[in-house]
C-alpha cells in the first residue's frame, strides 16, 4: 500500500520517494511509488496535478490502498526505474483551490443536514464544475440562508483538523458517510459544524476558504443539486461575471446597474419589430402568390383548377400563412420554396391527394431531408431553383 503523505499534510508540496513498479502505457507509463503526496481521484474529487522528475502526471487512481500515477511522456519509462528514488511536485495552486472547494462543501453538507436532515447523496468537484446532491429539496430561502452561514462560519476561521480514531472512539463519533464503511476511518472534522468520513485533502481553518457562493439550484432525483464555488475559483467566476457585465454594459450603453432594465427595453423593441417584420413578410408572400396566379391565368373570386410552385425569399415562419393562401386559390398540389438560391426548406401539401411522390423524387434526385404524411411533406434540400423545377416538371408542375 502506498504511504499517503497528503493525509498528514496537505500543504506538502514536494517528496521523494522509491519506485515500485513501472508499466509501460501509451505515450508514458504508470509509476507506483512507495509514497506520495499526490491525492488520487477518489470522494468525488478530482486528481492533484503536478510533475514526477519533471514529467507532467496526468491521471492518479487508488485502487486497493496502491496508488498509480499515469506520467505523460514518451521516454518516461527511461526515467523511472524500479528501487531508485524520484521526487515530486504537486501544483499548490490546483491543489489549494481543491481543499477550499472540499471544505466549503463539508461546512454546507453540515449544516444541511443539521438544519433539515438531508444527506449528502452525492459530491462531484472537477476542474470544470462542482455539485452536491441531497436526499430532499430544498427552497430558494432555505439554500440562502445556508449560504449566507456558510460564509458566517468561514469568516470566523473555525479549525478544521483530520485523522483516524480508533475503532472504540470511532464508535463514539456522530459522523456523516455516504456509505457503510470497514477498517480504518478517516475523519474530518470543522470546529463546531461538522463531522464526517473523508480522504480528500482540507484547508487548516475556515477562514482560509475566503468565500462560498451557490451558484445554481435544482431538482435532482427527487432532492436537489447544488452547484457551488468557493475561494479563488468563484473569484475566478466572478471576476469572468464582471467582464461580461461590462461588456454587455458597453454594447448597450448603460451602467452594469441599469442593464436589466435596457435589455427589458431592448427585448420589447426586438419584439415589435419581429411582429412588424412578420407582417411585412406575410404581405410579401401574399403580393407573390397573387402574382403568381394572375400570371396562370387566375381570375377574382375563382379557384384555380391547377397546381401552384411558388418561390419566395425570406423566413420560414410565413410557411403556414403562405400555403394557406395558395390553397385557397388553387384546387392542385401546392408546392412552397422558402429560402435563397441553392438552400430552400419546401412544403408540399394537396387537399384530398397526396404529395409523397413529389417528396421521394426530391429525396431521390436532390439528396433533400424530410418527411409527413401522405397530403403533406415538408424539409430542406440544397439545390437551385432551375434543378428543382426540372425535378417538379417531371410531375407535370412549373
Amino acid at each position: 500500500m502506498t504511504e499517503r503523505l497528503y493525509e498528514d499534510n496537505a500543504y506538502e508540496v514536494a517528496f521523494s520517494a522509491e519506485v515500485i513498479s513501472v508499466t509501460p502505457v501509451k505515450d508514458g507509463a504508470e509509476v507506483v511509488l512507495s509514497r506520495t503526496c499526490f491525492f488520487p481521484e477518489e470522494g468525488g474529487q478530482s486528481a492533484d496535478r503536478g510533475t514526477l522528475m519533471g514529467f507532467p502526471v496526468i491521471d492518479v487512481q487508488i485502487r486497493d490502498g496502491v496508488i498509480t500515477h499515469t506520467v505523460g511522456a514518451v521516454d518516461t519509462c527511461d526515467a523511472f526505474r524500479v528501487g531508485e528514488t524520484v521526487t515530486g511536485q504537486i501544483d499548490w495552486e490546483f491543489r489549494f483551490r481543491n481543499m477550499q472547494m472540499h471544505s466549503a462543501e463539508h461546512i454546507c453538507s453540515g449544516l444541511v443536514h443539521s438544519h433539515f436532515g438531508f444527506a449528502n447523496v452525492g459530491f462531484h468537484l472537477s476542474e470544470n464544475s462542482a455539485t452536491m446532491d441531497y436526499n430532499g429539496e430544498l427552497t430558494k430561502e432555505q439554500v440562502e440562508a445556508v449560504e449566507t452561514e456558510v460564509n458566517r462560519i468561514i469568516v470566523e476561521g473555525r479549525r478544521i483538523k483530520a485523522w483516524y480514531p480508533s475503532p472504540e472512539e470511532l464508535k463514539t463519533l456522530p459522523y456523516r458517510s455516504k456509505k457503510e464503511l470497514t477498517g480504518p476511518v478517516r475523519i474530518v472534522e470543522i470546529e463546531g459544524t461538522d463531522l464526517c468520513a473523508c480522504c480528500a485533502t482540507h484547508v487548516r481553518s475556515t477562514s482560509e476558504i475566503g468565500i462560498f457562493k451557490v451558484v445554481s439550484s435544482e431538482r435532482y432525483k427527487g432532492g436537489t443539486r447544488l452547484h457551488y464555488l468557493a475561494g479563488f475559483r468563484a473569484l475566478s467566476y466572478f471576476r469572468e461575471c464582471m467582464a461580461f457585465l461590462g461588456e454587455a454594459g458597453q454594447i448597450l450603453s448603460a451602467k452594469q446597474t441599469d442593464i436589466v432594465p435596457a435589455i427589458r427595453s431592448l427585448s420589447n423593441e426586438v419584439k415589435e419589430l419581429r411582429f412588424r417584420l412578420g407582417s411585412m413578410e406575410r404581405e410579401l408572400a401574399d403580393a407573390a402568390i397573387e402574382r403568381y396566379f394572375k400570371k396562370c391565368g387566375g381570375e377574382d373570386g375563382k379557384k384555380l383548377a391547377a397546381d401552384a410552385v411558388v418561390f419566395l425569399s425570406g423566413d420560414a415562419s410565413v410557411a403556414r400563412h403562405a400555403l394557406d393562401r395558395m390553397e385557397e386559390l388553387f384546387d392542385g398540389t401546392c408546392a412552397l420554396f422558402i429560402g435563397q438560391d441553392g438552400s430552400y426548406r419546401y412544403f408540399l401539401e394537396r387537399q384530398g391527394g397526396t404529395v409523397t411522390e413529389i417528396g421521394n423524387a426530391l429525396k431521390e434526385q436532390l439528396s433533400a431531408r424530410g418527411g409527413g404524411k401522405p397530403f403533406s411533406v415538408s424539409g430542406s434540400v440544397q439545390a437551385t431553383e432551375e434543378e428543382i423545377r426540372r425535378v417538379l416538371s417531371g410531375f407535370g408542375m412549373n
